[in-house]
């Protein structure tokens, strides 16, 4: 009997070497007991990590911003090339990172799937058996007895006939009894049917939100690359404060990702363990559960004696119909009676034999380590990509946060273009030449785009002042300089 077993992934010892300390920093025992306070102090211990990491964050931005805000902005007069390669850059990894996030969401996703459908499975193998045992068991009860006792009132003159059939009825009441204790699956159990459904239902809220959440970053990603691109300071604003949510986002699941990833190591490290600690005698015999559990290839099956003892039930009650049938050989009626009752032995050997094959260790165990491999690998490794990315894209946008406001102080607003009539008979003299005609931007285009401010405002108040009368100039120009000083 050859079966897979389950062996702890690297990832999951290296999750569970972290070291646990509970709110009072004492070192506790990193085996799996979510029960315990102190191990989920442990946890806590390293979600709090991240959200320290934020509180620091958050704290910086405080100091740094209000600095900013009182400073003289003597930043705006050098360039800002370099600040918008550098945001882009820091934006592109950023983007690199939120998509390693959203292959982790995925791989997390197809897990817990595969997770519910070994749940599943499992599950129906488990009613399967309960099926089987009760079909048999509604045979015996409800066709078998009630045909030997019409049987009993048929042959009762004849002799040793009635020792014969209440015989036949013991064994199949001892035969019922050894079945009943084969199914393992009681009330107080665990439906892993409602197990698979529920991990269904809240993966599809989970990964619908992780998902959303992976697209906000997305969108500070490409909205900081629009802003370095058109450097727009507009847009380098906003992307700032959406990069302040997505600040808490990613440092708040880091939070949520590290504390789950911890847990699922210490787990997956020896999850046997714990899951014999939990499973009650009254729901599945530590035997039982060791059985499906390990299945090793030299394990005896728990149900072997039993099915052997129902065979021989089955054997010594057909022994007996085989002894009344030379009794009443002579009697219609009672050998009608009696080939029925043969044929429904007949099927319930068979269902005998099914079912020696279904409490057999494989098919169960190649369930529960499809389930484990689903968790302590596939999620785990999920999980551990949407953390890798959590943190890394909260790094990222923490810098290019510092960067975009920089930036956008020395971006400035962008200066208006005033359209100007060259043809204007009033424009000051000088202003329009022979020259400006060679090119389609003039120079007192360019003057009134590029110049100074004070001194476009002053070009433009004199462009709507009439030139002066010919006598006022002729008379200023024979002035003497020296005498219009005195």
């Amino acid at each position: 009997m050859l079966t897979r077993n389950y062996t702890a992934s690297t990832l999951a010892k290296w999750f569970n070497s972290f070291p646990h300390y509970n709110l009072q920093f004492l070192k506790i025992n990193n085996t799996f007991s979510p029960d315990e306070v102190d191990y989920q102090e442990s946890l806590g211990f390293w979600a709090a990590v991240p959200v320290v990491w934020l509180t620091l964050t958050l704290f910086f931005f405080l100091v740094y911003f209000c600095a900013r805000c009182c400073s003289n902005g003597t930043a705006r007069k050098h360039k800002a090339s370099c600040l918008r390669w550098t945001i882009g850059i820091l934006s592109l990894i950023a983007l690199t990172g939120v998509a390693i996030g959203l292959y982790g969401n995925v791989e997390a996703d197809g897990a817990a799937h595969d997770f519910a459908d070994a749940a599943e499975n499992a599950n129906k193998t488990i009613m399967e058996v309960e099926t089987q045992v009760h079909a048999m068991n509604n045979d015996l009860n409800g066709t078998v007895t009630p045909l030997l006792d019409h049987l009993s009132g048929v042959v009762k003159n004849i002799p040793l006939a009635e020792r014969f059939i209440n015989n036949t009825i013991a064994e199949v009441k001892s035969l019922t009894k050894e079945l009943s204790s084969i199914p393992f699956g009681t009330d107080d159990g665990v439906d892993l049917q409602l197990v698979a459904d529920d991990t269904r239902f809240y993966e599809y809220y989970r990964f619908l939100g992780a998902t959303l959440l992976l697209v906000l970053q997305i969108v500070v990603g490409l909205v900081a690359l629009c802003g370095v691109g058109r450097g727009s300071r507009c847009l380098l604003i906003f992307m700032t404060w959406l990069a302040f949510l997505c600040l808490l986002v990613c440092f708040g699941g880091g939070a949520v990702y590290l504390a789950v990833g911890v847990g699922a190591g210490d787990f997956c490290v020896g999850p046997s363990t714990y899951i014999k600690e939990q499973v009650k005698d009254s729901v599945i015999p530590k035997g039982v559960l060791e059985y499906y559990i390990n299945c090793y290839p030299m394990s005896v099956n728990p149900f072997s004696q039993t099915i052997s003892q129902g065979r021989r039930r089955i054997s010594e009650a057909q022994g007996f119909l085989q002894e009344l049938g030379g009794l009443t050989a002579n009697h219609t009626g009672a050998k009608d009676i009696i080939v029925q009752v043969g044929k429904k032995l007949n099927e319930t050997e068979t269902s005998v034999d099914d079912l020696a094959a279904l409490v057999q260790c494989a098919t169960l165990h190649k369930e529960y380590v499809d389930a484990l491999n689903a968790v302590c690998y596939d999620a785990l490794e999920g999980l551990s990509y949407m953390l890798v990315s959590s943190l890394a894209v909260g790094l990222l946008f923490t810098v290019s946060m510092v960067l975009a406001s920089l930036a956008w102080q020395r971006l400035g607003r962008r200066k208006q273009y005033i359209e100007i009539d060259e043809e204007d008979p009033f424009l000051p003299p000088g202003v329009t030449s022979p020259h400006m005609g060679r090119t389609p931007q003039g120079p007192l285009d360019h003057y009134l785009r590029y110049g100074d401010r004070g001194e476009r405002e002053h070009l433009l108040r004199d462009n709507r002042t009439p030139p002066p009368s010919y006598t006022y100039a002729v008379g200023y120009q024979g002035t003497n300089p020296k005498q219009s000083h005195q």
